[in-house]
């Protein structure tokens, strides 16, 4: 299992009128715990796409516990489980200051190239996650 911690805060602008947070920014913050546990592995999203790999979201899947407010602390932890393949799924759990689990979930990625088409995972992403799990 590779996992990684990222810790942000609740901004004015990501909460409605009760200033609870919005359910769309749970997304945004597992998008931001994804990218950091990728760059902790050595893996830059930026290069990536500069060199003609694209990683789109198949699947997402969230299941909301409580409520977070405006300017609250939360840690999100990312990380895969299983052993990428042609799709690679990474887990989430946010947590607020009480370390109270908020919200969990998931998503689902596959590769494709500049011309929109489905490809396997470039070779030395494939070898990286390698490192990280055991054959069985």
């Amino acid at each position: 299992m590779i996992e990684h911690f990222t810790e942000t805060r609740v901004r004015y602008a990501e909460t409605d009128q009760m200033q609870i947070a919005h359910h769309s920014n749970y997304i945004v913050w597992f998008e931001l715990a994804r990218v950091e546990l990728m760059k902790t592995l050595g893996w830059d999203y930026a290069l990536m796409e500069k060199e003609g790999y694209w990683m789109p979201v198949l699947e997402a899947r969230l299941h909301y516990l409580k409520p977070l407010f405006f300017d609250d602390w939360l840690r999100i932890r990312a990380f895969i489980e299983e052993r990428p393949s042609a799709r690679i799924k990474y887990h989430y759990e946010i947590f607020n200051w009480q370390r109270d689990k908020i919200c969990q979930g998931y998503t689902v990625h596959g590769f494709m190239n500049a011309k929109n088409r489905a490809i396997k995972p470039p070779r030395a992403f494939i070898k990286k996650m390698q490192s990280y799990f055991y054959e069985r």
